[in-house]
């Protein structure tokens, strides 16, 4: 892909097999309708303790659960080989990162997580790596399965890729480009 300096990449459902069960979150602390962390943060401080314990908890079961996409490993090491750059955003906490990076056994230049003072969809996130790798963010490319990923991507001006588990919604036609595994990816960065 012509003038690409990095990938920013979302954690789970893209570089690993989606794991979280989100509906079961929402069941379990009673969320209402929309963005998650949205909801939780109008919640009173003993729900929201109690809502985050909910998800901690179930981050620990994906970590122990966790699996990388199939070729994920050897595409992020082909990434390496080409001296492209290496970042996640994700909502998840550093503690589900580590865990990814001991797995596939590579550093990411850049992390954010849910830590960060904003989160996708907000712009910002991929705002902050391209300017930590001193690149235009429309030298970057936003890899992920979830239309956060996308509309963070968009609006920080960098091109995107929608990563398509089957089963999962569809949002193909919110990004620049779609694809289904990692073979696919590594042919749209090189083909």
């Amino acid at each position: 892909m012509d003038g690409l300096g990095g990938i920013i990449f979302d954690m789970d459902g893209t570089l690993t097999v989606p794991t979280l069960d989100f509906a079961a979150i929402r069941r379990e602390i009673d969320a209402g309708p929309g963005d998650l962390v949205t909801w939780i943060s109008t919640r009173s401080p003993p729900e929201r303790e109690r809502a985050w314990a909910v998800i901690r908890r179930h981050e620990e079961h994906a970590i122990r659960e966790m699996r990388l996409q199939e070729g994920a490993a050897e595409l992020l090491q082909r990434c390496r080989r080409h001296d492209l750059r290496l970042g996640i955003v994700t909502r998840n906490a550093q503690r589900s990162v580590d865990a990814l990076c001991r797995m596939c056994r590579i550093a990411f230049d850049v992390v954010v997580t849910r830590d960060f003072p904003f989160l996708k969809p907000h712009p910002e996130p991929v705002r902050h790596i391209a300017r930590a790798w001193n690149l235009p963010p429309s030298a970057t490319l936003v890899v992920g399965d979830y239309l956060y990923d996308i509309q963070s991507g968009r609006a920080a001006g960098a091109r995107t890729c929608f990563f398509r588990n089957p089963g999962l919604a569809d949002f193909s036609a919110e990004a620049d480009f779609t694809v289904g595994s990692m073979t696919e990816l590594e042919a749209l960065l090189w083909e």
